[in-house]
């Protein structure tokens, strides 16, 4: 065993030395150098992708967690296009081989209608025929129908919304994704607390789209987003087509007739609400946090979300409500989650008709 000598100790006390601080400063520089190597070997995990909506300063900033890849939908991963196929001189049209009972497309060629056929089949998660095969009923034929003039009239006469014009549209896929019904389409709430009447059954209770199918997403999404804010402003402004405005600079000592009461303004924040979540934004992607009355003050985005809610008026009176008599029965309608289901550009802006134009154009 190793035996220092008496000197050493004896110098050792006569000549102190403070060991901590040198110990501190090289644990500490040792473990900043750590991390360091940490984060550029594996990257910072609380890095951001920040998007500035407006003028420096004021919070005009949608900011994510750049590790959750916010703005990615997952479901193009499963997305199949289904590629037209080349077929022999001679082929008769659909037209002509199923005869009259064709109810769109009858113009195209038999191999590719037989193709679009398989296509839809696997977007929508169930069998799609668009003629009279003997086998379908007449109810799935028009519910079929009225599909397919819904999509034709998204791309054609919304363009100004969907791009179809500009390569991305939309198709069977965009709101089905590949089940029977969208996950993200929405059914009237009715009164939803079984205990209460009036304004209180509407709210403080979640709402989950079990008739969506048992999915994932169905046991995510909540009609108020777990808050006790009101479920029924889907049927209030998304069909009925009320006004959201709730905002004025005016004082209210005497509640006047007409004026918006405090229920319409917690419909109101349920319907931002829902945008928010639909597209995964915060308020200040389409407004100005510290105006929200002031139009001139607004986003580019606040024009396209303004003119999207007048597209979903449009769809669910034209299509979707009326499609209630021909199913017997409630049908889904559209809201945004339905098409974004939580990004802004569903199926990260893929060209849904690329393969089949006759999607985006107005048919017979």
């Amino acid at each position: 065993m190793l035996k220092l000598p008496k000197w050493f100790f004896k110098w050792s006390e006569d000549n102190p030395t403070d060991i901590r601080g040198p110990v501190i400063l090289a644990g500490t520089v040792g473990s900043a150098a750590a991390v360091v190597a940490l984060i550029v070997a594996f990257d910072n995990p609380y890095r951001t992708t920040d998007q500035q909506t407006g003028p420096r300063g004021i919070g005009m900033d949608v900011s994510k967690f750049a590790k959750d890849n916010a703005q990615y939908d997952p479901y193009e991963e499963t997305y199949v296009a289904f590629d037209r196929v080349e077929a022999p001189e001679g082929t008769p049209t659909a037209a002509e081989a199923y005869g009259d009972s064709v109810i769109a497309f009858g113009d195209m060629d038999q191999a590719n209608f037989d193709r679009l056929q398989e296509a839809m089949s696997a977007w929508v998660g169930t069998d799609i025929v668009l003629y009279d095969n003997g086998e379908v009923d007449e109810t799935t034929l028009a519910i079929t129908e009225n599909c397919v003039e819904a999509t034709r009239y998204l791309n054609d006469d919304w363009d100004t919304h969907n791009l179809a014009s500009e390569g991305i549209g939309v198709n069977c896929y965009t709101c089905h994704r590949g089940q029977p019904t969208p996950p993200g389409a929405w059914f009237d709430p009715g009164a939803v607390n079984s205990s209460a009447e009036g304004w209180a059954a509407v709210q403080n209770r979640l709402l989950t789209y079990e008739r969506a199918g048992v999915t994932e997403f169905v046991h995510k999404y909540t009609a108020s987003e777990f808050t006790s804010l009101p479920v029924d402003y889907n049927e209030t402004f998304l069909l009925e087509g009320e006004s959201i405005k709730v905002h004025d600079l005016e004082s209210r000592v005497d509640q006047q007739p007409g004026d918006p009461t405090w229920q319409n303004a917690e419909r109101t924040y349920a319907l931002m609400n829902h945008q928010s979540n639909s597209l995964n934004v915060n308020c200040v992607y389409c407004h100005n946090s510290r105006a929200f009355y002031d139009p001139t003050q607004v986003t580019p985005q606040w024009s396209i979300t303004t003119l999207a809610q007048t597209m979903l008026i449009d769809l669910n009176q034209i299509f979707y409500e009326p499609r209630s008599e021909i199913l017997g029965e409630e049908s889904g309608k559209v809201n945004c989650m339905t098409c974004h289901m939580e990004v802004i550009r569903p199926l990260n802006g893929r060209n849904m008709v690329a393969e089949w134009p006759e999607l985006a154009t107005a048919g017979e």
